[in-house]
C-alpha cells in the first residue's frame, strides 16, 4: 500500500472503530483516561501492522479490535494492580464483608460466562461479547460487523440460547 492509501485507510479503522474499542477499554479499565491510552496504544500497534491488518476481512476486524483492545486493556489493568500491591494497606479500602462478598460474586460470574463463552462458535461468542460486555446495541454491533440488524438479534438470541445450555451442563444457571 503507499502511504496515501495507508494514511486513509488507519483514518477510516479509527473512525469506524475507535468508540467500540473505548467501549471495551472502559469496561475492562472502568478509568477513562485509562481507556483513551488503551485505544491510543492499540492504534499505534494496529499503524505498526498496518499490512498484517489490511489482510483481515473487514467484517471479522471487529472482533479483531476488540481483542487487541482487550488485551492492552488487562495489561493497563495489571500494571494498575502491581502499583497498587505496594501499598496494600492503603488500598484496603472495603465498607463491609457484603461489599467484598458482592465484588467477589460478580466477578465469578463474569469469569464462569467468558469461560462458557469459549465453548462458542466463533460467530456467537463475537456477537454475545459485544452485547454483554462491551455492551453495545444490535444496531451499533450491525454497523461494527455488516451483518443486518434483525440478523444480530437473531445470532444474539440463538447464542445466548446455546450458552444457557452450556452453563447449565456446568451446573450453573443464570438470567442473560
Amino acid at each position: 500500500m503507499s502511504k496515501n492509501l495507508n494514511e486513509d485507510f488507519i483514518r477510516k479503522l479509527f473512525s469506524d472503530y475507535r468508540q467500540m474499542m473505548y467501549k471495551v477499554a472502559y469496561d475492562i479499565l472502568h478509568n477513562s483516561s485509562d481507556s483513551e491510552d488503551a485505544v491510543q496504544d492499540a492504534f499505534l500497534w494496529i499503524i505498526n501492522n498496518i499490512e498484517k491488518i489490511s489482510e483481515i476481512p473487514c467484517n471479522a476486524r471487529a472482533h479483531y479490535f476488540a481483542s487487541i483492545i482487550e488485551h492492552r486493556s488487562i495489561d493497563i489493568c495489571r500494571k494498575r494492580k502491581a502499583r497498587s500491591t505496594e501499598n496494600i494497606e492503603e488500598q484496603h479500602d472495603l465498607n463491609s464483608n457484603e461489599d467484598l462478598e458482592k465484588t467477589v460474586m460478580s466477578e465469578m460470574t463474569v469469569d464462569e460466562i467468558k469461560s462458557a463463552m469459549n465453548e462458542l462458535s466463533n460467530i456467537d461468542y463475537e456477537m454475545l461479547y459485544l452485547y454483554l460486555f462491551q455492551k453495545m446495541r444490535p444496531k451499533e454491533i450491525s454497523k461494527a460487523t455488516g451483518i443486518s440488524e434483525l440478523n444480530i438479534r437473531v445470532y444474539i438470541y440463538r447464542a445466548k440460547q446455546r450458552l444457557i445450555k452450556i452453563l447449565k451442563k456446568r451446573g450453573i444457571t443464570y438470567d442473560i
